[in-house]
């Protein structure tokens, strides 16, 4: 796949495709996929793609729309509730993050996701280490990963 300038030729090697842009997106794309989807709504992402002009996958302006413009995303830090209700499914259900994301209005999967793979996760492995001798999982470690959220309640902001 040639590249030029954040422009790649679609992968497949045949010469009628068009082009297809990787890297960041700029404020001018994210604001044509925004007035498509409100004018058209959304749909067969790959059509959508190509009818709003945009030189992107399909994948790319689901992902895009999905974990960021959308309006009812909701930003910033993940809640003590919040982090308990992820903590409770992840218990019941494991790494179903489309499913818990549906108890958490506004937080995407993925959103969901990252925390978990930061935060608790990593979390767990270094207490776990460190208290060999501790075996509940409970209440103990559920206070202490919300002091430890609360320290670095920055962190979770993004950047587009």
């Amino acid at each position: 796949m040639k590249t030029l300038g954040g422009i790649s030729s679609g992968g497949t090697g045949s010469s009628g495709e068009a082009e297809v842009r990787k890297g960041p997106w700029t404020m001018e794309e994210d604001l044509i996929l925004i007035n498509y989807i409100a004018n058209h709504g959304d749909g067969v992402w790959n059509s959508l793609a190509k009818s709003a002009g945009l030189k992107r996958t399909g994948k790319s302006c689901r992902l895009r729309w999905l974990n960021y413009l959308r309006p009812d995303v909701r930003r910033g830090n993940i809640t003590p509730e919040e982090q308990l209700t992820i903590m409770e499914l992840h218990a019941k259900w494991g790494n179903r993050w489309s499913k818990i994301a549906k108890h958490l209005p506004g937080r995407t999967d993925n959103e969901i996701k990252n925390f978990w793979r930061t935060r608790i996760q990593k979390y767990i492995k270094q207490t776990d280490v460190t208290a060999t001798t501790t075996s509940s999982v409970g209440s103990h470690h559920s206070s202490e990963i919300n002091d430890q959220v609360a320290s670095t309640s920055n962190h979770n902001e993004y950047c587009n």
